[in-house]
Order: structure tokens, then C-alpha cells, then sequence
């Protein structure tokens, strides 16, 4: 099977904006999570997340550009900037229509549509505001990055809860393998809304988390979720062609698998079946076992439920060769939105191609059932050949992404 390499990364996140600060934070666990200012949290049970406080699109692009974009938008475009001009690719002398967008967000532009309905029902359908409604729909932030970068190929946005990012790097992989397109920019988004909390709020799925200060501490979580926002911004190519070109190759996307299987709405697949099988089928798919995997990447979150259930299975299929598996939760410095999985994808990449290890947690510790108590540790340098990348979402859909060091071995 061809091999595709991932060239260029773009992130927007609570850790930092760009690379360059996303990877130093990520190094140091330095947490994203604080007390959110973006919009009142009075009467909620949770005033925190993980929110992008220093975001401004004027520093990227005009005002005509962004103006009408939600914040959404504006941060996967922001995203978008970043990883083609990382990737070294001149999209001005290649087929834009051989060039493909696939996006993945959970919820969209929330904000926009609640401005678009509040003033539907304040003022009825003909006072309702127009230029809200075109930023209500999920598909806006690829829509958004096609049209800046004139790329006029497959544009495709896909919305599983918290993998949505996964499904869309999977699409954008299979496009490229099944000759659909020459490249393909890949990646998801999610942005902090008032309607949104409360929304998650009210079915009691926030860690009861109050303070008062900017920033909390980290050992206070546990027991439910901690939202986040940010975008990331994969683009991936045949190896072949970035190897033409010279490119830079952050690592290679050896496979690309989700599974769903079934779960009590607004819950986790108890048995935790379907992640199993989806890193079986991961690892079957690149030709590796276990003991070729250099580093865990795992979605836990704060919820008892989720770390009860990744843990038991990352124990079962990795202790035999790596003992007491060492892993690393992103999400625990940034907070959970459905385009997350494109950022943790960037962190693996980048530690990949830099040979820098990435903070560890033991997994074990994925099982605290009265609060976390991630005592964070880096290794000592290492070679890092493979990255797995595991994801779930409520519902019962599980998720595997495995990424290879680009070596001389790996190119027959």
C-alpha cells in the first residue's frame, strides 16, 4: 500500500498558538485550563476550560477576511495558514481541484447559531439577522479554508462527537489512497460557547470545578469533563510526492481505523470492545505489534467513565510488553472538544520528528476514581519509532491512529 506522510501541522489550542509554543508547553505539561472569560459562567457548576485566551485573527489575517467568520472559523483558518505554509507546498502551481478539506467538529459554530436563533425569536423571521446564518452550519470552518486558499477539490466536514477529528484524518487519508486527490488538509476544530456549556452542564457532564483565580489547579479535576477549543491542521501527502518535492516529514500515517459499537446514550462503551478492536485492527494494518509502539496517545479526559474503561484495555494489550504502561493525555492540559484529536495527532508528530519525548502519566492512574492525580514525568531521551493514538466518544465509537517515524527502513 502507498504510504502517506504528513508534511505541515498547524495548531491553535489552549497550550499556545502555533507549533513552536504548542510543542514547548506540551514538553513542560504546562495546563491550558483556567477560568473562562469569554462569557459569564455565573450559575453554571464549572467555570472552567480550556479556552484559547490570546486568539486574535487580525494578527493572521485582514479584517474583510475575518470579520464574518465565528470563532470557530477564524481558528481552523488560522490553523490551516500555518500547516500549508509548513508544509512547503505552492498551492498556486498545483490542481486546487486535485487539493481536498476535511474537517471534523463536534459542535460547530455554537455560538452563531445561538446569535442567529436568539434574534429569530427576538425579533421574528424577518428581523432575524441573515449574516449570522451562514456561520450556523458545522461545515463553515472547511468551507471557510477551501475559500481562503482556493482549494476548489472535495470539501467535507464530518461531526462523531469527540472523534470527529479522527474520522476527518481517515477520509483525508483514503481520498488520497484511492486517487480521489493529490493531497489533502485535514483536521478539526471545536469553539467554547455559553450556549454550549450550559448545554453540558445541565446534563451534569462538567467536573464541579469553581475558582476564583485565573488559573486552577489541575489536581482539583475529576469525576466529568473539562471542555476545551482550538483547532489543528494536518497536511497529508503520498510519500512518494513529498519525497520528490524534498519535503519535511513529520512521520508517516501507518493506519487509520474507528469502530462503533454500542453504548447508553451519553455514555462510554462499557466493555471498551470496540477500542480494543480498533487498536488490534490498527496495529494489524501497519504490520506492528505492541512492542513496536514507542508511545501511547490516549483520550482520557477527566471522566471516571472514559479512564476506567481506556485504561483496562491500553493494561491488557501493552503491559505484557512494556510493563506498567506509561501514557500521555493531552486532553488533561487542554481540555475535550470533538476536533481535539487533530492537535494530539500534531503532538505525536512533532515528537516523532524532533526524537523529543512527550510528558508521560502511568496509566494506572487513568483508574482514580476520587480525582486525578497525574504525577507527570519526561523520559529520558529515547529513539521513538511509533506513536498510537487511541480516541472513544460517548456513544460507543472508538478510534485508532497509528504514526511511524519516516526512516530509510520504512520507504520499501
Amino acid at each position: 500500500m502507498e504510504k502517506i506522510a504528513v508534511t505541515g501541522i498547524g495548531v491553535v489550542s489552549a497550550l499556545g498558538i502555533g507549533q513552536k509554543k504548542f510543542r514547548e508547553n506540551c514538553r513542560r505539561a504546562f495546563s491550558g485550563i483556567s477560568k473562562i472569560e469569554l462569557f459569564d459562567t455565573k450559575g453554571f457548576r464549572s467555570n472552567v476550560a480550556g479556552w484559547v485566551a490570546d486568539f486574535n485573527p487580525k494578527q493572521f489575517m485582514p479584517p474583510s477576511v475575518y470579520r464574518r467568520m465565528s470563532r470557530i472559523s477564524a481558528m481552523a483558518v488560522v490553523a490551516s495558514i500555518e500547516a500549508i505554509a509548513d508544509s512547503g507546498l505552492a498551492l498556486d502551481k498545483m490542481d486546487r481541484d486535485r487539493c481536498a478539506v476535511v474537517m471534523g467538529t463536534a459542535d460547530g459554530p455554537s455560538s452563531q447559531v445561538n446569535s442567529f436563533f436568539s434574534s429569530l425569536l427576538e425579533n421574528g423571521p424577518r428581523g432575524s439577522q441573515p449574516l449570522f446564518f451562514p456561520e450556523t452550519v458545522p461545515n463553515a470552518p472547511a468551507s471557510h479554508i477551501g475559500m481562503f486558499h482556493g482549494i476548489t477539490g472535495p470539501n467535507t466536514t464530518f461531526c462523531q462527537n469527540m472523534i470527529s477529528a479522527e474520522q476527518a484524518i481517515c477520509y483525508g487519508r483514503d481520498m488520497i489512497l484511492m486517487g480521489q486527490a493529490d493531497m489533502a488538509v485535514v483536521g478539526g476544530a471545536d469553539e467554547l460557547s455559553a450556549a454550549q456549556f450550559a448545554c453540558y452542564d445541565a446534563i451534569g457532564a462538567l467536573s464541579r470545578v469553581r475558582v476564583n483565580g485565573r488559573r486552577p489547579d489541575p489536581l482539583s479535576f475529576g469525576g466529568g469533563m473539562v471542555l476545551g477549543e482550538g483547532a489543528g491542521v494536518l497536511v497529508l501527502e503520498r510519500l512518494d510526492a513529498a519525497l520528490s518535492r524534498g519535503a519535511k516529514i513529520y512521520g508517516l500515517l501507518l493506519a487509520a481505523v474507528v469502530t462503533g459499537g454500542r453504548a447508553d446514550m451519553g455514555h462510554y462503551e462499557a466493555s471498551g470492545e470496540q477500542l480494543a478492536r480498533a487498536m488490534t485492527t490498527a496495529l494489524s494494518e501497519a504490520g506492528l505489534s505492541p512492542e513496536d509502539i514507542s508511545q501511547l496517545n490516549v483520550s482520557a479526559n477527566y471522566t471516571q467513565e472514559l479512564g476506567r474503561m481506556e485504561s483496562e484495555q491500553i493494561e491488557a494489550l501493552f503491559a505484557p510488553s512494556h510493563g506498567a504502561p506509561q501514557v500521555f493525555a493531552l486532553k488533561y492540559l487542554m481540555g475535550d472538544f470533538g476536533g481535539a484529536g487533530a492537535i494530539r495527532a500534531a503532538a505525536s508528530l512533532i515528537s516523532l520528528y524532533r526524537q523529543a519525548s512527550l510528558p508521560l502519566i502511568s496509566a494506572a492512574a487513568l483508574l482514580a476514581d476520587n480525582g486525578y492525580r497525574p504525577a507527570w514525568s519526561v523520559p529520558e531521551a529515547q529513539e521513538i519509532h511509533a506513536a498510537l493514538m487511541t480516541s472513544a466518544t460517548f456513544g460507543g465509537a472508538g478510534s485508532c491512529l497509528i504514526f511511524s517515524r519516516q526512516k530509510r527502513d520504512l520507504l520499501s
